[in-house]
């Protein structure tokens, strides 16, 4: 029997590419154009650490904006791409990527759903574990969002916070669990797990 992998799961805004702030709301959101796609510092160092220490590496992200009429499928696919070509410029790259494009109060009638790979869900997670034969009590759930970490947990994972972890955001987490490792960035997350 062939021993299955391990592998990094990550989010995606946040985690590998800066947030955007959006005027009109007064927020900070995903990227809508492929123009507003920027690697966070380090970001591509940490994948190729944790790509020689041989995990794979997938992708693991909410990306509701089409749903909820922020921007078209095209608008989508070419920040997906914009990613891919940042990444290939330090020669990293994903092993796999999956993106629940689902939103329950989705303007877009046919991504309108309550589904299972909708993080905190951990739909995406085990689908990637089936697909790629990942053994996920060996692999780690990386993420700056509590619903990372809960995805992560409910897959059997260990997780990986990116950010300053507020004690009292444990309440929100199966069991009040901790995560595995907290770290300021990707990078000193790859260091961690490596």
């Amino acid at each position: 029997m062939k021993k299955k992998s391990r592998a990094v799961f990550l989010d995606r805004d946040g985690t590998i590419n800066k947030m955007v702030f959006n005027t009109d709301h007064g927020i900070l959101d995903s990227p809508l154009s492929s123009g507003q796609l920027e690697l966070l510092s380090g970001a591509s160092r940490a994948l190729s650490l944790l790509k020689k220490g041989g995990f794979l590496l997938v992708l693991i992200s909410n990306q509701p904006g089409v749903a909820k009429g922020k921007m078209k499928m095209g608008d989508f696919l070419e920040i997906d791409r914009r990613l891919d070509f940042l990444l290939s410029k330090s020669g990293t790259r994903f092993d796999a990527k999956f993106y629940c494009l689902h939103h329950p109060d989705a303007k877009v009638k046919s991504l309108r759903r309550r589904c299972l790979c909708r993080k905190p869900k951990p739909g995406l997670i085990l689908r990637a574990a089936r697909e790629l034969g990942i053994n996920l009590a060996e692999s780690y759930m990386v993420g700056d969002g509590i619903t990372d970490i809960q995805a992560g947990l409910s897959a059997g994972c260990k997780t990986v916070f990116i950010g300053n972890f507020k004690p009292e955001l444990w309440n929100y987490l199966k069991g009040g669990k901790k995560p595995d490792i907290i770290a300021k960035s990707l990078l000193e997350a790859a260091r961690s797990i490596i």
